[in-house]
């Protein structure tokens, strides 16, 4: 296990709280990477000018160290750290907490409710963190905390040979060597190629392919595994299930702020049928 990490920021908040929990204990079980459990409450109310509502603030803090006190029952006896902070928004602390962790810090946070079905749903919080979030950020499936897996070790990165993809396959790597893991490369080959108006269709169709599987190959490394599913892109990869994979990487859309998660299109819908955690990290 290795020391020294940058936390595992855990948002626990809601009856998505359990997951969150389970998958950074899990991912803490593999690593040893700390986790650090937060729930963000409205810090100031101002009632008129250069004035503060303190007995308001002082409630919200109350309720915000209640709900923590839920974490804590669930972590007894563990090294987790606890924190309730004040921002103006749920996304706004979260954010701020991730760059006061330092580079390598990763946010975790739980889906919205989705009828009964184990997928990812990103909530408002995790939709907006995940427009500008300075480190990657894990979105767990609803209930995900019944799943039977011990550990995040089976580490799954969604590969195109783009700058993008390949800062996800480099996440990728890295992780899956923090928890002394595996790596498995996946591509899609989309169903929405475009095909010649003359010419054979079939044999353009199987020049594709080769092109998408010569990529793939090449991007592999010895002890690493692949496979090339065919498209669509989101459904091939929301396919996956927990009998694949502990964690799926993507990468972020391949323009806009440097070092900053901003979600593309293929990711965005990803994000609402995954069937396993989802890791975006920042484009290159």
């Amino acid at each position: 296990m290795s020391a020294g990490l940058p936390p595992l920021i855990a948002a626990y908040k809601g009856p998505a709280g359990p997951d969150v929990l389970t998958f950074a204990t899990r991912w803490r079980g593999a690593s040893g990477r700390p986790v650090r459990v937060v729930t963000v409450y409205p810090g100031s109310a101002p009632v008129g000018r250069g004035r503060v509502d303190a007995e308001w603030v002082a409630y919200n803090r109350h309720e915000a160290e209640s709900i923590l006190d839920g974490a804590r029952k669930a972590l007894a006896g563990t090294d987790a750290t606890f924190e309730a902070i004040p921002a103006e928004s749920a996304p706004r602390g979260l954010h701020e907490a991730m760059e006061a962790a330092g580079p390598g810090a990763v946010a975790v946070l739980g889906s919205r409710t989705t009828k009964g079905v184990r997928r990812t749903a990103p909530g408002s919080t995790a939709e907006r963190l995940l427009t500008g979030a300075p480190g990657p950020v894990v979105l767990v499936p609803w209930d995900y905390e019944e799943l039977p897996q011990p550990q995040v070790q089976r580490v799954s990165v969604a590969f195109i040979d783009t700058p993008d993809g390949r800062a996800a396959l480099e996440a990728a790597r890295a992780h899956a060597a923090e928890v002394q893991g595996s790596v498995d490369v996946v591509s899609v080959l989309p169903d929405t190629l475009v095909r010649p108006s003359l010419g054979e269709p079939r044999r353009f169709a199987e020049g594709q392919r080769e092109d998408f599987a010569a990529s793939l190959a090449e991007a592999v490394l010895p002890g690493e595994r692949s496979r090339l599913i065919e498209g669509p892109v989101v459904e091939g990869l929301a396919g996956l299930g927990p009998e694949d994979t502990d964690l799926l990487v993507c990468g972020s859309r391949g323009y806009g702020p440097a070092r900053r998660v901003l979600l593309g299109g293929v990711s965005a819908r990803l994000l609402r049928h995954a069937r396993v955690p989802v890791m975006v990290v920042p484009r290159p």
